[in-house]
């Protein structure tokens, strides 16, 4: 929302016919935020139903755990990201923000999940799909091991500082111009450079430089695999090749296209102060872009993968045969202790019903007595 601060100053130059026509588009961007919740929520509760069963029940899954987990997290931080979006939904639609001080200071810091949190675990999935494919036998397990913890102990503790800094600086404050109140990042200019720098080469640049280089690798070594395999007298699966590439540059794609020019955006904005009205078209929009990633992404991965999609198959069918198998056990378990309750039953009867009452007998004088 900080973006729109710098809107507001053009507002006197507007004529009614742009305000019209910016405020009908700007209606259509809160329409496609609400597009964007409806469809990304249960896109990625979806996804941590698959992803989440193969994690706790899928030990023998060819899925490497460390994609399973990156992408939880990742969906984990989209419902976050996608809940953190209603507020903002809220604020275009009464133009006012109501939720307080402390909620503006967690509305940004999620931002940060979604700038910086994200991009991070996507980096790891690329890795780990480039270490899959990847058979030098000189890489040695324990180090790669020191090496990944140190980097995610590194990116953990650069994401919190991020999150405390975001959080210390954002606050609500009142517009006269707009009668408003807006929820708003506003750092010392002498902080709010060295923080860009830091989000654009952290957030953009060195892992948009890591994710391309590790997919852009995989069908370049698979080729190279299906290659030697040929050479040897094997069969070469042409197909699955095909699949790969296409699943490759479909994630490579997607990520640019959502992420680059917001980030192109959101440098140009840290150097202007006013900007003219058509800005305001493209930055509503270009802000929709890393919202639609949280829909897509995770659903891409999941949903293109067919080993997960497999895995958790075969633990849902696995389990319902066991639940199946548990049911009836429980009915001939009910059924056995149902018959020995019978037994039970007529056996007590059997004694009453050959018992003989002896009746005594009473001579007259003892009848007399009584």
């Amino acid at each position: 929302m900080e973006e729109n601060d710098k809107f507001w100053g053009t507002g006197a130059e507007m004529s009614d016919a742009s305000r019209s026509v910016i405020g009908t588009i700007l209606r259509v961007n809160t329409f496609a935020y609400v597009v964007t919740i409806v469809i990304g929520v249960p896109g990625n509760l979806w996804v941590v139903w698959k992803v989440g069963v193969v994690l706790l029940f899928g030990r023998s899954s060819t899925v490497p755990r460390q994609i399973l987990y990156c992408i939880f997290v990742i969906c984990c931080a989209d419902l976050l990201v996608l809940c953190d979006l209603l507020l903002l939904v809220h604020f275009q639609i009464s133009e006012q923000w109501v939720f307080g001080e402390v909620t503006c200071k967690l509305f940004y810091c999620v931002e940060v999940l979604n700038k910086f949190l994200i991009p991070v675990a996507l980096v790891h999935i690329s890795r780990a799909s480039y270490r899959s494919v990847c058979v030098k036998q000189e890489v040695k397990k324990e180090r790669h091991h020191v090496c990944l913890i140190a980097a995610n102990v590194l990116a953990a503790a650069t994401v919190l500082m991020l999150m405390v800094f975001v959080g210390y600086f954002s606050k609500t404050y009142w517009l006269p111009p707009k009668s408003m109140t807006v929820c708003s990042f506003m750092p010392p200019p002498y902080w709010e450079i060295g923080f860009n720098l830091t989000a654009f080469f952290l957030g953009y640049i060195m892992t948009t430089v890591a994710y391309v280089y590790f997919y852009a690798n995989v069908p370049i070594l698979l080729k190279r695999h299906y290659s030697a395999n040929v050479r040897s007298g094997q069969r070469i699966n042409s197909q699955s090749l095909l699949r790969i590439r296409r699943t490759v540059t479909a994630f490579v794609v997607v990520y640019l296209i959502c992420w680059t020019p917001y980030w192109v955006l959101f440098w140009f904005l840290s150097m202007v102060d006013i900007l003219h009205k058509w800005m305001v078209v493209v930055s509503a929009f270009t802000h929709l872009l890393p919202y639609i990633a949280c829909t897509a992404y995770p659903v891409i991965l999941t949903a293109m993968n067919k080993e997960i999609r497999s895995a958790h198959s075969s633990i849902i069918d696995s389990k319902k045969r066991q639940l199946s198998t548990i049911r009836q056990g429980a009915l001939q378990a009910m059924i056995a202790q149902s018959g020995m309750i019978q037994s039970w039953m007529r056996l007590g009867m059997i004694p009453k019903a050959n018992t003989i009452v002896e009746i005594p007998e009473f001579s007259d004088g003892e009848v007399a007595q009584l």
